[in-house]
């Protein structure tokens, strides 16, 4: 995913196109080096008209990151590679993401790519969810689904 951003977002100033370009990742999906080549080839050629945002919630699907591959400080190594670096401590919390989002919207252009570290809760809101990495690329059961839509009553609509 990195590597199709930044090309879509250099080709988009390449054709003068003012619109920005976003990108998600997790915090394990990082352990791939071919993501560090991206992030440093980004910063190289001024591609600012991205911005990657970054799930760090410590969990992947064989265990929590550190367990599988410890990466220390990812925005040290952001910063290291010459992006500008923005955190939103609650990542969880809809109105932290929109005015974290609006505050990376206002470093595009200044010629470095923006990271967002969104600091986040794996199953936000449901107990039997949160603190395990159990629930990454699983799906409940009916029974569990019903159980966890009625500890989150506000929904998107979506499910």
């Amino acid at each position: 995913g990195m590597s199709v951003a930044i090309g879509a977002a250099q080709a988009k100033k390449l054709n003068n196109d003012n619109h920005i370009v976003y990108t998600l990742h997790g915090d394990g999906e990082l352990q791939e080096g071919q993501n560090w080549e991206a992030i440093m080839y980004a910063s190289a050629k001024k591609v600012d008209n991205l911005i990657a945002t970054v799930d760090l919630n410590g969990k992947q699907i064989d265990g929590t990151t550190d367990e599988v591959l410890c990466m220390g400080s990812i925005r040290a190594k952001f910063e290291a590679f010459d992006w500008d670096v923005l955190e939103i401590k609650e990542g969880n919390n809809i109105e932290a993401i929109i005015a974290g989002m609006n505050e990376a919207k206002a470093r595009t252009g200044k010629g470095k790519p923006v990271c967002v570290l969104l600091y986040t809760e794996m199953g936000n809101g449901v107990d039997y969810m949160m603190y395990s990495h159990a629930w990454h690329g699983k799906a409940p059961n009916d029974a569990q689904l019903e159980n966890a839509l009625a500890q989150n009553p506000a929904t998107l609509g979506d499910y």
